[in-house]
């Protein structure tokens, strides 16, 4: 294994640990600190969808009616 694949690894394995909160927010401000506009973030509807049709639709059924019983019990 050469030494850039065991950094490689070693990179993976930390990025594992790092709370997601913690990564989006660091990487907001490396955007911020370079002067770039950050992304913006993906709202929860809109990820879950798209992890649904992920696959050819394998667990579409599954994560829409988690979608519609969710947002069906804010609208009542």
């Amino acid at each position: 294994m050469s030494e850039r694949e065991k950094a490689l690894k070693i990179l993976r394995a930390v990025r594992q640990r790092i709370d997601p909160d913690v990564l989006a927010r660091a990487q907001r401000v490396a955007f911020t600190q370079v002067g770039l506009e950050p992304p913006e973030a993906e709202n929860e509807a809109s990820r879950l969808f798209k992890l649904a049709m992920a696959d050819g639709g394998r667990r579409r059924t599954e994560i829409l009616s988690q979608l519609e019983r969710k947002f069906r019990h804010k609208l009542n």
